[in-house]
């Protein structure tokens, strides 16, 4: 039995990890959630669910919800992600917290040589040097939820590393990969990603393209490969999730329907193949287009590049910079186009720090987010 604790219960990874739980009784037991401030769903949770420890982050009265579940141990304020991971009876947490927030509860979980399902790309991306130093020396073993990167793992089932000539994560486009004019681009035009269901923030990394950069650096640090190995193709259909070509000329593909619940039941069952057929794919009629992105059009995704290659505290930079950008567009403070335009210009004001401590990369990701507030309000 694969005790978890899930960290963002009400998020949309966090959602759909309760309903593969829930399905397979026999394999998951739920000891413990989180979230930040969305009391209203997190109650429904703890009655469903009946979890043992619930942790809320968010600065909101929790006295009614304390008393109403007196058998629950209950954590909050800015401790409580950390305080619950600490605890000792779980085997596996899933992280589903957007975000650097992800960061220090993550490198909790591996001090105590717990399991990892990860679905906070961030944290790799801002600490991927941090996080695999820890590995070596714990007992913890890391799966992506991803469903690029358990598409990739799974094309790389029963090959070796050295047999591997590229790695091809796809990506769907986001709504305008085919639309010439963004510059009118409103709020609600970049939520309405045409193929995944997804939360405000990720939908719009995925309309500017940076969440694919994010995966590209998150690749490097979970496969071992370098940048000029890895790969983008546009999947407009969102059917192919991850290609592997291997240097005999083969390439493996991973096809199944756009839905996270597959990767989530491969992460948490720690790779063994399970039962599940709530999310068949139909190839029949089907199409399948793939074509090269526009590094121009969707500069962020070069910017990736040039973070990963560059390396030391630079990816973290990238990724605090665009975490900014997305919150000043999503309030209206800025545009759908001057997102990645904030991201650019104030990489290229970062003093790069070679290789990084925890308390360096959190002080950058504070450096970044002011640097964008000052470059937007300037």
């Amino acid at each position: 039995m694969n005790r978890i604790i899930i960290l963002g219960s009400t998020g949309n990874i966090g959602v759909q990890a309760l309903d593969v739980i829930s399905q397979n009784k026999d394999k998951f037991s739920l000891v413990g959630i989180s979230a930040h401030e969305n009391l209203k769903l997190l109650r429904k949770q703890i009655i469903k669910y009946s979890p043992l420890y619930v942790a809320i982050s968010g600065k909101i009265d929790l006295l009614a919800i304390k008393q109403e579940f007196p058998k629950v141990t209950f954590y909050e304020g800015k401790d409580a992600l950390n305080n619950l991971v600490e605890i000792d009876d779980y085997d596996m947490a899933i992280v589903s917290i957007v975000g650097i927030a992800a960061l220090l509860p993550t490198m909790k979980v591996i001090s105590k040589g717990k399991d990892l399902a990860i679905a906070s790309k961030e944290v790799l991306v801002a600490a991927g040097h941090l996080v695999n130093q820890a590995l070596a020396k714990s007992k913890t073993t890391l799966y992506p939820i991803d469903s690029e990167h358990v598409a990739i793992s799974l094309c790389m089932r029963g090959y070796q590393k050295e047999d591997v000539k590229n790695i091809i994560l796809t990506a769907s486009g986001g709504p305008f990969w085919a639309q010439d004019d963004l510059s009118k681009v409103t709020i609600q035009d970049a939520l309405l990603h045409p193929n995944w269901s997804m939360g405000r923030k990720i939908s719009i990394d995925s309309a500017t393209m940076i969440n694919k950069g994010l995966e590209i650096i998150e690749a490097h640090w979970l496969f071992g490969v370098d940048y000029d190995k890895i790969k983008v193709l546009i999947h407009p259909q969102s059917i192919v999730h991850g290609l592997v070509e291997y240097a005999n000329g083969a390439v493996i593909s991973q096809m199944g329907a756009p839905d996270m619940r597959m990767p989530i039941l491969y992460a948490i069952s720690r790779g063994e193949i399970l039962p599940y057929t709530d999310s068949s794919l139909i190839l029949a009629g089907k199409k399948l287009d793939f074509c090269e992105p526009d590094l121009k059009k969707f500069k962020g995704l070069a910017l990736a590049y040039e973070a990963g290659i560059l390396g030391g505290s630079l990816p973290a930079f990238y990724n605090s910079a665009n975490e900014e950008a997305v919150a000043l567009f999503l309030c209206e403070q800025c545009s759908f186009l001057q997102i990645t335009e904030l991201v650019d210009e104030t990489m290229s004001c970062h003093s790069r720090i070679s290789n990084p401590s925890l308390e360096e990369i959190l002080s950058v990701d504070r450096e970044a987010r002011i640097c964008v507030r000052e470059c937007c309000n300037g």
